[in-house]
């Protein structure tokens, strides 16, 4: 269901309630929904197992971005917990394969990544543009290998996703490279992922030392911060997808803060950003999460119907994912 209210306002007082950690006594669930603005019928939707979403404004005219709020029979810290471990990806029926990354990275670490012929033919064969995200130079590694076995286009894809590991390990926004499209155009996945943090104004304003994690990371961080490092292989859409992701997750009281960034996505979109906010309430917790993900295939001509489409197929698919999610967390 759609929640017929200002975006802004729902953002700003839930993320306010959410991240400021203020609430000390436990309020009912039905106390905390009337402070973010739902109606009777709201709430008792929420408090029933629905989930409810919510627009919010687009960064760029690449972003597809939602809201959505539900309720989760486990405390915050659980769910923080589960959330940075990477639990999430066993309910997405799209993941296939997926590892943790160590600190310093290694080849290893990318050991149970498997790639098919047709996947190493697919990898061997792209040109710039907009079907496979990589650099110049990534192209050029790759197009050197034509006509090579599987395993070869294997090791290829494990040596780049390493190097945009460790790159981001040690530079963070500024260590990612940009994605090739073609007769000098370029696509700024660093760019876009700012964007994504300047609009995270209530985490700015409660958890300050969180938000400049968004932008400063390796260099800044916090004491008691949880942190994960993942690389994913997905079939959306009959393509396979290769995703590095970063999770981390600070508290405030009982609240709890928790972000993914998806830095690397090899095809289909170019990158994600999600911050979602764990609020403590009778008998669970309350999850505000605000996602904005980037395609170039909803800028241009017709991009806002484009947008508008495209965030409401993403926000349903994720309402699967976080149910199944939460039956899992739940049991």
């Amino acid at each position: 269901m759609s929640v017929s209210r200002r975006p802004t306002g729902f953002l700003s007082v839930a993320a306010s309630l959410v991240l400021a950690g203020a609430v000390h006594a436990q309020p009912s669930a039905d106390q905390v929904l009337t402070e973010l603005g739902f109606s009777a019928d709201e709430k008792q939707r929420v408090l029933q197992g629905e989930f409810v979403t919510a627009k919010i404004g687009a960064v760029s005219d690449r972003d597809l971005s939602f809201a959505v709020a539900f309720l989760v029979k486990a405390p915050p810290d659980q769910l923080s917990k589960s959330v940075v471990d990477g639990a999430l990806l066993a309910a997405d029926p799209q993941v296939k394969e997926h590892g943790k990354l160590t600190p310093a990275g290694s080849l290893e670490d990318f050991s149970g990544l498997s790639v098919t012929e047709d996947e190493a033919r697919a990898l061997l064969s792209a040109e710039p543009g907009d079907g496979m995200n990589r650099s110049t130079a990534e192209h050029a590694s790759f197009k050197s290998l034509r006509g090579a076995s599987a395993t070869v286009a294997r090791e290829q894809l494990q040596r780049m996703l390493l190097a945009r590991y460790q790159a981001y390990r040690s530079s963070g926004l500024t260590g990612i490279a940009p994605y090739d499209r073609g007769g000098g155009r370029v696509s700024d996945v660093a760019s876009d992922l700012t964007k994504a943090s300047q609009s995270a104004t209530a985490l700015q304003k409660n958890m300050p030392a969180l938000y400049k994690v968004l932008f400063d990371y390796p260099k800044a961080t916090l004491p008691g911060m949880q942190e994960n490092f993942l690389w994913v292989k997905s079939v959306i859409r009959d393509k396979p997808t290769y995703v590095l992701a970063h999770l981390f997750a600070a508290g405030d009281g009982e609240a709890r803060a928790v972000v993914r960034r998806e830095y690397y996505v090899s095809t289909g979109y170019n990158a994600e950003q999600s911050a979602a906010g764990f609020m403590p309430v009778a008998g669970g917790t309350i999850v505000l999460c605000m996602s904005h993900a980037f395609t170039d295939q909803v800028a241009g001509s017709g991009g806002s119907m484009k947008r508008s489409i495209g965030s409401r197929v993403m926000a349903g698919q994720m309402k699967e994912i976080f149910e199944k999610g939460r039956k899992s967390i739940e049991h």
